[in-house]
């Protein structure tokens, strides 16, 4: 089991939670390139299982996280277990708990909002979570990982996989493939398919301004170091590879 925070956390509400809640996402191979049909449209594939949540309510989240007036207005990651790890419903509850714990510690459960939402159509367990940057009686601005966050956020995960027997991504055994997915992902990644991921999603409704798509952008992990009126540079933070996007579609206002 792993934990991971997104590199994510601008923007309305809609693309964060919308993407968790999803009945049909877009389809990739093996190798995270986009599956389209004969004319070259990206094709859409049914996740099922159903996302199911688990706590919180989309909308109330969504309005929140709209509602937020700070720079950075919501916060995303994932639990995801191994396909051998199979945790039982009561494990998972306990899992979520503990990391509620961690990361909202000393504050009562009226003071913040946090969203879960299992996935489970790619034959494992991922507990994905959201919460707005924002403390709720007050307005004050939350974040549950300020710097140096990593190191509790790993210590609970180790605590956890010790307990449960739950795979370790520290494992050496499992080093390779774990250093090897980020770039398989992002080799696969080009201007055109993400500029063509944008355009499908302005389709779907799940984009209708330019707050969206950036949110959806940064959602998916990458880094927007330059943003003019009709182009975005997109950056993989992993491998320091840019594209420049630019056309119509960026005029989404």
């Amino acid at each position: 089991m792993l934990i991971k925070l997104f590199r994510s956390g601008k923007g309305g509400g809609s693309a964060p939670v919308d993407y968790l809640i999803a009945s049909h996402v877009l389809a990739y191979d093996g190798n995270r390139d986009l599956i389209r049909d004969d004319a070259g449209v990206p094709l859409m594939k049914s996740r099922d299982p159903l996302p199911e949540v688990l706590a919180g309510d989309p909308d109330h989240t969504r309005a929140l996280i709209d509602a937020c007036p700070h720079a950075w207005t919501y916060r995303a990651g994932v639990i995801s277990f191994d396909k051998d790890d199979h945790p039982t419903d009561e494990q998972q509850q306990a899992v979520m708990d503990a990391f509620d714990e961690l990361a909202f510690a000393g504050l009562d459960r009226d003071q913040v909002d946090m969203l879960w939402v299992r996935h489970s159509h790619e034959g494992r367990v991922e507990l994905h979570f959201c919460t707005p940057r924002m403390e709720l009686t007050s307005g004050k601005s939350l974040n549950i990982a300020p710097p140096g966050y990593q190191k509790a956020m790993d210590s609970l995960r180790d605590m956890l996989n010790k307990e449960h027997g739950w795979a370790d991504p520290q494992d050496p055994s499992r080093s390779q493939d774990i250093k090897q997915l980020p770039e398989k992902k992002f080799r696969a990644q080009g201007r055109e398919d993400i500029q063509h991921w944008l355009e499908d999603l302005i389709v779907a409704g799940r984009i209708s301004s330019r707050p969206d798509m950036v949110a959806a952008l940064e959602g998916a992990g990458f880094e927007l170091p330059r943003q003019g009126k009709t182009y975005l540079t997109v950056k993989d933070p992993d491998s320091d590879t840019r594209w420049r996007l630019k056309g119509d579609i960026f005029h989404a206002d």
